[in-house]
């Protein structure tokens, strides 16, 4: 109807999982738990110019198993806006979790993860070289097998403080969720699903 704005899912085909992606070895340094070199081959690409309609929005949920070894540390999860090739540890943080502490010697364990990302701005005072993006999400893991124990559990991102974090739109790149611990290396973390809700 006239005067009436409509939106809508994009049509774009979604990505398909044959199997679990590959495991992931959190470090002190942040490590997507998409494997880097499958980021491109998923729907977490986006294309230059495309975080510039404001209200743009993103859901993404993961589905993982995680395990850990006899000193775990502290894990914090990021969700992170880069441009151009993907890296781990690369690009603009856009939302944080707090450093939590995770349980030792847990195998396997049932997580979900939700992200959300959405553009901000208005017309006037818009600008497409500082976009605002606007982040958070949450982490839950499976109380019963306390990978984190309360008042931990679920993880919420940011920790406070929410705020939108300029970025470049006018160019090509990815969102990835990272993640970094503060102890062993022997930690895993296995995305078994994924998928990515986009709507304009």
């Amino acid at each position: 109807m006239a005067g009436e704005t409509q939106n809508y899912h994009e049509t774009s085909d979604p990505y398909f999982q044959s199997a679990d992606f590959g495991s992931t070895s959190p470090l002190t340094t942040s490590i997507s738990m998409v494997p880097i070199l499958r980021v491109p081959a998923t729907n977490l690409m986006f294309p230059a110019g495309y975080w510039l309609k404001p209200g743009r929005r993103w859901h993404i949920v993961m589905m993982l198993k995680c395990t850990t070894v006899a000193t775990p540390g502290n894990f914090t999860i990021e969700i992170r806006h880069q441009t151009g090739t993907p890296t781990d540890a690369g690009g603009t943080i856009l939302a944080t979790s707090a450093a939590t502490a995770w349980t030792l010697n847990k195998t396997n364990l049932t997580s979900v993860f939700h992200a959300y990302i959405e553009s901000r701005g208005d017309a006037t005072t818009f600008v497409p070289t500082a976009t605002p993006l606007f982040a958070y999400g949450v982490f839950h893991a499976d109380g019963t097998g306390a990978l984190i124990t309360s008042p931990g559990n679920p993880m919420m991102l940011p920790a406070s403080a929410a705020a939108a974090v300029n970025v470049d739109a006018t160019l090509a790149g990815s969102i990835h969720i990272d993640a970094k611990r503060s102890g062993s290396t022997a930690e895993t973390i296995v995305v078994q699903d994924m998928a990515v809700n986009a709507m304009t």
